[in-house]
């Protein structure tokens, strides 16, 4: 197993990471397939709607540091007024 694991990771695939829509930048991700095995299975936004066959992944780590920077910035904004 660990073999698979060193594998996918040379390939770039990655164990800890989230689909995020590129529109709204929602992670609430459906995935929609149709038949499962012989087409792309199709994802769908939660919040806006969108649909596509390639939604692009973050890192959980990424994710987690972007929202507490956000947060932060969002602080320093009500602080200001």
């Amino acid at each position: 197993m660990t073999d698979v694991k060193k594998k996918s990771s040379s390939l770039g695939w990655k164990d800890n990471s989230l689909k995020v829509c590129p529109r709204c930048g929602s992670t609430d991700i459906l995935t929609n397939t149709l038949t499962g095995f012989i087409t792309q299975p199709i994802y769908v936004c939660n919040r806006c709607g969108y649909q596509n066959s390639i939604f692009p992944e973050v890192d959980v780590d990424t994710l987690k540091n972007k929202s507490a920077q956000e947060k932060d910035d969002t602080s320093d904004y009500l602080e200001d007024e």
